[in-house]
Formats: C-alpha cells, structure tokens, sequence
C-alpha cells in the first residue's frame, strides 16, 4: 500500500506530516472547484437573476444563496467558485511562465558568466528593486489598462505577476548554477567532451531544479494575493469577463460598515485557505526535501562497512579458538577492554582522567532506529594518549561527541562518562557549559568550519577565554597572543588579528588547537587533527600536541584511523569496528601482535613507505604519451596584486605504461598541472603534447575530438559522480559523446567496464549514494577507462577512501594498468601510495619540479633538502621504529 503513497509524504511525519497534508487538501479543493466550476456554481458569476425573478440586493445567507448576494445583486457562492477557476488559471500561468523564462537565463547567466551574466544581474536587480505590487500595476496598465476579455484578461494578470517572478526564479537558479558548475561531476562531463548544452540539462539543471517545486508553490501563494491586490485596486480583469476575488473584497468594503459581513467574508475566506494551502505544501516541501534538515537511517559509509564486515567474516570464521573465538580470560581482558590497568605497571594504580563505561548511542531516523555505539568502555589517565582507532561508521566521533553533549536531539545516550567523579552524560547544556572548554576541550576535524569567517582568530580565542575566566580584554588578548606563540603561529602579534580565510589549512589548525588549549583542560579530545594536512604540517601539528601533553599534563584521546600517527603519539590504542570495541591495548603490543582479524586487516591494508618489490622503470625506447615542456600556469592576482603563478616552468614525460607519481605539499601545484593536461585550465605559456599532438592551447571545440585520449579520476568519488544519474548512465556517457555505438552495445560495454572494475553489471541501476566511497572510485575508474584512454589523471584518487577500502581500489588499479598499459600521472600527497604505484616520482614545492627520478632513487636516496624533509615526516605504522626516528631528529617547526 505504502508504494501508492507520494515519496514527499512519506518522507514527512508528525505535524510537518499533517502541515503537509492540509496543505495538499486545501489546494486539492480549490483546484477541483476551478476545473468543475460551471457545475457547482449554483448561478453564473455575472447572474442576478435566474428564471427571471431578481435576486436581490444585499440579501443574507439562505436556501437559495447558500452565501447571500452582493451589492450588484449576484450570487457570492457563485462568484466564489468562479473566482477560484480566474486564480488557479492565472496563478499556474504565472508560476509556468516565471520558470519558462526566468530558469533558462538563470542557467545560462550563472554557467557562462561574463558580460552576459553582469548585463542580466543588472536587469534582474533593477526589476526586484521594484515593490512587486506596483511593479504589476505598471505592466497591467501597459498590456491591458485594465479593460480586456476574460482570456485576455487572464494573461495579462498573469504576465504582470510573472514579470514580478522571473527575477526570483533568475537568481535561485543562477546562485545554485554557480555553485554546480563548481563541482567534479561537472569537470568530469567537460574533460570527454560533452557539450554545454548537454552539461546545462543534464548535469547542471537536474541538480538545481530540486529547489523548482517549493519556489513554485510559495510563489503561488504570493501571486493569490497579487492578483487580489490588482483587482481590489482595480487594475485586475475586466469584471464583466471573470470573477475575482480582490474586485468583490474592493464592493464589499462599504458593507462593512452597514453590518453587511458575508460579501466580504467569503472571498476574503476563500484567499486566506487558498494561500494557506499553497504555503504549507511549500514551507513542508522545504523542510522534508532539505538534506540538512533531514534524519537519515544511514550515511553512505553503511556500503563501505558492509564491504568491510563481509570481508572480515570470513577472516573471524577462519580464527582458531585461541587466537580470536574463546580466547583465555587475559587475552579477553586485553581484546575486550576490561582491564583498568591495561599497559601500566603491576600494582600502579590508575588514575582516569575521563572514563567512559558501556557507552551507547543510538539515533532516531526516518528509516528507525541506528544504533551507532553499543555499549563500549576505555578511559584515559593524566598525561596518556589513548588513540580511538577504526574506519568510517566505527563510531569514534559520534562517541566523543556525546562525552561533551555536542549530538543532535535526535541521539539517544546511555552509559556513563565520568570526568574525575562526575558524570556527564545528561547533564544540561548549562552545566556542561563551564566543562566544555575548560576541563575538557576538543579539537574538530576541519579547521575551516571549526572557525566563524566573520570574526579574527583572536577574537574567537579570547571568547573562550572570557567565557571560563574573569579577565579583561587587553589581558585576554595577550593571552591569545601567547597561545599562537606556544602553539607555533608565526608572527602571533600580528596574526592575532587575521580572519581564517588569510591563514593556511596548518595555520588554523594550530588556532583551533590554541582555542582548545585556552583554559588548561584536563582532557583534549583531537577528532582527526591531520586528515586534512600535508605530511610536514601534520608532522608539526603531532609534535605540537606531544609537547602540550609533557607540559600540561593533559590526557589527549585522539580519534583517527591513520595508524601512522597512531604509532607515533599512542600510549595506548581502542580499536572500535561497527560502533564496539573489539581490541585494547598498548600501542607496541598491539602493533607487534593485534589479535582481532579487524585489527590485523587494518594493519596490513597501511601503505608503506620504502618498498623493495615496488614499480621499476619502464623501458625509455616506449613511445612518449605525455610531453610537458616549460609549462607556466598563472592566475591573475586581486585587484593592484601581481598574477599567482601555481605552476612555473616545470617539464616532464610520461611514457605508455608508465605511472608517474607527482608528489608535494597542498599549493605546490600539483593538480594545477593535471588540470592544465586535459584542457580544464589554460597555461599561460609552455606546450602539452599528448600522443604527440599539441593539446595546450587549444579551445574546447577543438579539443572536444581529443578527449578520448585521456580520462581522469578525480579525488573526491561521492562528487565526482552526478547524484541524479544512474552508475550505467555516468559510465556509459563519455561513449555517448564520443562513439558511434548502439545503445545496445553502449549497455554492452558498460557492463563489461563494470566487471573489470570487479562491479556486477546489476550495479548499472543503481546510483552514486547507494554506492560506497571504494565502489563510487572503481565506477569513477570505469568510466575514466570507457574509451581506452592513452592517457590517465589520476587527482589522489584514493585521499577521501578508508585504508582497507584504499587497499582493494589501489590493487585494482595497478592490475587495470599493467593489464591495458596506459600512461598514468598519478597525483598525490601520500607519499607510501605513490611508492606502491609509480615507477617515477616527481616533487614540486612552489610550483616548480625540484626533483624528477626513478621511484626507489627519489623515495629512498633523495637528493634535494625538500624530498628529504618530506620523507622524514611521513609517519610509519611502527611505533619502535617512530621512537627511533623521533629520537634522531629535530621537531619540525
């Protein structure tokens, strides 16, 4: 039954539930009173007299008028009805008419730009600059001055209201326009070759015309009380053509006064239900398709975790009783995180300084109940770091979040969280207050939306400051100065007062981390510090948290599933898989000998860098694929800057079959220089041969005949696909556009990219959010390879991806390579990936290639003190060896 039930209903519940289907009720009634008019008007609208016996002026409610008569002596009843047939048409009129015109140039302004989208800015501006009502009058007077037929009439109210629209639907559609045209899926539709007119309709109006519908219907209720507006002022349709409400609420205003209430109650009714139903189906229609105001039953990360437990299962069947089933009651305590003394010495007693014991967190969605945390326990002593380890849907933020009640009302919290002896789980937002921040402070995982743009670093610091402390602003200031120095800023002085956006990724997460460490809180709760860093910054922003905890004492639980870092900074480590924990221990015991199949798997999935077997070269008598020679890539700076130069004569060669790693930190211009490869981005100078012929240079037309010689994998594969496609159609695309194939053999070949990308071709109909992040990259892979490319780009294709997950999409790939021998620029900042892939690796700092050679010589015996530095900070997946290396060099600051 539930399959005849509209989507948009069965998304709702509770009062939006109800809202919405009073709002549908109320539209649905006056839409069949519009379409059956003349059969349930009593009387014509104009009638005053029927079978020749006049009605009367004025008179009140009766048998025979159910709703009395007006001044004119006419039926209200009936002209009512009547008036309900003239909205509805001049209200679906409008609202068509505003997104025939006012979409396209939306579309057009936003995805083209250029003097064309300044000259329609400029209109649109001045025409919503107008109020709406006069600006209806104006185009009335001007199309019809107010005297016409009925359809003449209609259309010409309809036009005056839709002329008020088009600007509305111009700017929504051209602001999301801008934002769509921004996104890889869009990028990856340009670098096949697909047309702009095909990009506007498929990629960049099916993802912008979710937001048509509730425009449309809050539009209708606005234009209800337009058109009443222009009839009541008398600039509405002739009265003797149709009947309008507004025209009746103007000859019932006399009434009032004489106590004459029903000419004027009934129309005046009639407008308020109508525009009521319209905004309740609006204001509901926004609130249920709005994804951030939804409550989902899962995120995408449940197909990755089913990939990973069904991978897993046949690990733990295949574990001996000793070893993982029944293990003996040590080994269990040591598995099972139950020994309060796990990792101190005999007889030491322990001190936590959080303890969490039988944890659960569960969530209240549209599709039930998620149980996200069940029931774990571990703590943390003063001066320990205990690293919450696991892939994504593990639980590790969601449990850290509920420690300082920082989850949605939606959770569901049991268990307990004791700092010292106090419990703080269901504490009030008001008693967790003094806590937040002072005893216990978190440090989030992007920097970027951890910081307000609108306010200075330093003034974010300093309200958290005077939020926990009685001090004054020149002393809180200073002591936001001092935090920027302890934690590394240099020029604190001065960057005291910069706003986010003027500071690097490593800039700000050393200010969240200054924020953090403000009040000299007991406990630091890190949620992947590094993710988004280069190896050097992470490097500096571990050693800085290291050095925190030998000053402060503070205890540091870090959640993260880089094990690299994890060897590097843990005391002790919790392995969490599916929201429990499934092995605790300390980080040299469970690095040398993890018990639990997870764990191992983990491990063993770590990318490490210094392989003996790796790529070697390939044989320099191969055809050249790729020519770069002296590129220079420069964007023009703001306004009385110079140009950025992001890539600056940098030259190299890939041959066929070969992979070349492109290696450095973020704004070295690595993807600069892969974007230029494939004609998304000019060079400003310097050539790009690809199989010879020139490609740098060239238009998009010109290069459209091209396209099919190189494909590209972009880094981001939940965007990199367009959501409103099915995987079929996203891979079977570049052979639409650029082969002559049948749509049967087109299906054909889709299916066979499927099964070499190890997909079932039943995953054609599926689409991109049903997909995990390992499965959304292979299908980002297939449709790369759709045209047997000469050459392949590959963006740190494997960046967004778990490690077990980046392990079987990175296997995949070099078996596809070696087996179709195409030319491969592999672009990435994880330097243990490109070892396991390229045969040469070439560094870029600054825009400019310092060091170009064969994978074992640049990644083992690097010549230049950049290499040098980055290789050194790269963290290993073995804690001895980290000591060692620690040990040996000198913080890099």
């Amino acid at each position: 039954m539930s399959r005849f039930v509209p989507g948009v209903v069965r998304q709702s519940h509770g009062l939006q539930r109800f809202m919405l289907l009073l709002g549908f009720g109320l539209v649905f009634l006056f839409v069949f009173v519009a379409i059956f008019a003349p059969w349930l008007a009593p009387y014509d609208f104009n009638a005053d007299r029927a079978n020749g016996v006049v009605f009367g002026t004025q008179q009140g409610p009766s048998a025979d008028h159910w709703f009395g008569t007006t001044v004119g002596g006419t039926d209200v009843l009936s002209r009512v009805i009547y008036g309900a047939r003239t909205a509805v048409e001049v209200i679906v009129l409008a609202v068509v008419l505003s997104g025939v015109v006012g979409v396209p140039l939306g579309l057009v302004s936003g995805y083209l730009g250029g003097w064309l989208d300044r000259v329609l800015v400029l209109v649109m501006d001045a025409l919503y600059a107008f109020p709406s009502l006069l600006l209806a009058i104006v185009v009335s007077i001007v199309l019809s001055g107010g005297n016409s037929s009925a359809i003449g009439g209609i259309l010409a109210a309809a036009i005056s209201i839709t002329v008020v629209f088009v600007p509305q639907y111009y700017r929504v559609i051209r602001n999301a326009t801008l934002s769509v045209k921004a996104e890889p899926y869009v990028d990856a539709a340009k670098v096949v070759g697909v047309r702009t007119p095909r990009i506007l309709r498929k990629h960049v109006f099916s993802n912008v015309s979710s937001s048509l519908p509730v425009i449309g219907t809050l539009n209708a209720s606005e234009a209800i009380l337009t058109l009443a507006g222009l009839g009541f002022l008398g600039f509405g349709i002739e009265p003797s053509a149709a009947a309008e409400w507004g025209y009746d609420l103007n000859k019932a205003l006399p009434d009032a006064s004489s106590g004459i209430w029903w000419t004027g109650v009934f129309p005046g009714l009639a407008i308020v239900l109508i525009v009521l139903g319209a905004t309740l189906v609006g204001e509901s229609l926004n609130d249920i398709l709005n994804p951030l105001l939804r409550t989902r039953g899962a995120d995408t990360t449940e197909a990755d975790q089913a990939e990973i437990e069904q991978e897993f299962a046949a690990l733990d069947s295949a574990t001996d009783d000793r070893s993982l089933g029944r293990p003996p009651a040590a080994d269990r305590e040591r598995s099972e995180g139950t020994d309060a003394d796990a990792g101190t010495d005999a007889g030491e007693k322990r001190v936590a300084a959080l303890s969490l014991t039988d944890l659960a967190v569960s969530f209240r969605t549209d599709a039930g109940q998620v149980r996200a945390v069940k029931g774990i326990s571990f703590d943390v002593a003063p001066g320990e770091v205990v690293a919450v380890v696991g892939e994504s849907g593990s639980g590790k933020s969601v449990s850290s979040r509920a420690v300082l009640g920082l989850l949605p009302s939606t959770a569901e919290v049991t268990g307990s969280a004791r700092l010292g002896d106090r419990d703080l789980l269901g504490l009030s937002n008001r008693s967790l207050q003094p806590i937040r921040g002072d005893r216990v402070s978190m440090v989030f995982q992007e920097p970027a939306t951890a910081l307000n743009p609108v306010y200075t670093v330093g003034w974010q610091i300093i309200e958290g400051l005077q939020a926990h402390r009685k001090i004054s602003k020149k002393a809180a200031r200073a002591r936001a100065v001092e935090l920027l120095e302890m934690v590394g800023m240099p020029d604190p002085e001065e960057r005291v007062g910069y706003y986010p956006h003027q500071l690097s990724g490593g800039q700000k997460q050393r200010v969240v981390i200054a924020m953090a460490i403000a009040c000299d809180p007991d406990v630091i709760i890190a949620d992947e510090p590094t993710t988004a860093l280069d190896v050097t910054v992470q490097a500096s922003i571990l050693e800085l948290l290291l050095s925190l905890r030998e000053r402060l004492g503070t205890a540091i639980v870090l959640i993260t599933h880089n094990m690299g870092v994890v060897a590097d900074m843990a005391d002790r480590v919790v392995v969490m898989y599916r929201g429990t924990i499934v092995e605790q221990a300390p980080s040299r015991e469970l690095f040398a000998s993890p018990r639990h199949p997870y764990t191992r798997a983990l491990l063993d999935a770590v990318p490490h860098l210094g392989r003996s077997d790796g790529p070697g070269l390939v044989d320099d008598k191969t055809d050249v694929v790729l020519k770069v020679d002296d590129l220079v890539v420069e964007f023009a700076g703001h306004f009385g800057q110079p140009p950025f130069r992001a890539v600056d004569h940098v030259s190299f060669e890939i041959r066929k079959g070969e992979v070349l790693g492109l290696v450095g930190e973020s704004g070295s211009g690595k993807s600069t220089v892969g974007r230029t490869t494939v004609g998304l981005q000019q060079p400003t100078s310097g050539t790009i041969h690809v199989s010879g012929q020139q490609v740098s240079g060239l238009s998009d037309r010109q290069l459209r005949s091209m396209r099919s010689r190189f494909g590209f994998v972009f880094q981001d594969p939940a965007s990199s696909l367009n959501p409103r496609m099915s995987i079929g159609q996203c891979i079977a695309e570049p052979l639409h556009v650029q082969t002559e194939l049948t749509s049967s053999q087109i299906d054909a070949k889709v299916a066979e990219l499927l099964e070499n990308v190890e997909l079932g071709g039943s995953y054609a109909e599926r689409f991109p959010h049903e997909l995990s992040g390992g499965q959304r990259q292979r299908v980002s892979l297939a449709r790369a390879l759709s045209l047997d490319p000469d050459l392949l780009i590959a963006d740190e294709p494997t960046s967004a991806l778990d490690v077990s997950v980046q392990a079987r999409v990175l296997e995949l790939f070099r078996e596809l390579q070696q087996r179709l021998q195409f030319a491969c620029l592999f672009i990435s900042h994880d330097l243990a990936v490109v070892d396991t892939l390229a045969n040469r690796v070439a560094v870029m700092q600054h825009g400019e290639l310092v060091e170009i050679g064969a994978r074992d010589q640049v990644l083992s015996h690097p010549r230049e003190a950049y290499t040098q530095r980055l290789i050194a900070a790269v963290p290993v997946p073995d804690p001895i060896e980290q000591a060692r290396r620690r040990a040996e060099r000198a913080p890099i600051g």
